[in-house]
């Protein structure tokens, strides 16, 4: 894909509504720690250092909202799954912290506070 015709982003709203009516999977490309301190009930993780697109499963379609912290991640993984043929990807634009800002459930992101006192 050249930078003249870019890959679609989709803003939380469009991503929540496409989620909601089950018209699409939202894919995060986060890394695992990041992931199980905070990330977006539902979410498929697949990091971006361990993705293949080779290895990526037939989705019949549907559409794939992927995301990361803000957005930069998300829009390379976007772009190797694209090259490799893989269409219906939409990068969320801002990810996870567009999503929180636009006022959207996310679980974890809390650890236990831990006393070092003797």
């Amino acid at each position: 894909m050249s930078d003249q015709n870019p890959l679609p982003e989709i803003d939380a709203l469009t991503a929540r509504a496409w989620l909601d009516a089950r018209e699409a999977i939202l894919l995060d490309v986060r890394e695992a720690h990041e992931y199980e301190f905070e990330n977006v009930p539902g979410a498929l993780l697949l990091p971006l250092s361990f993705l293949e697109a080779d290895c990526f499963p037939p989705l019949g379609g549907a559409r794939v909202i992927v995301m990361c912290a803000v957005g930069k991640r998300s829009a390379a993984a976007q772009k190797q799954l694209a090259e490799s043929g893989i269409d219906n990807l939409y990068n969320l634009a801002g990810g996870i912290d567009a999503w929180k800002k636009a006022g959207y459930e996310t679980q974890g992101g809390k650890y236990e506070a831990m006393d070092f006192s003797i």
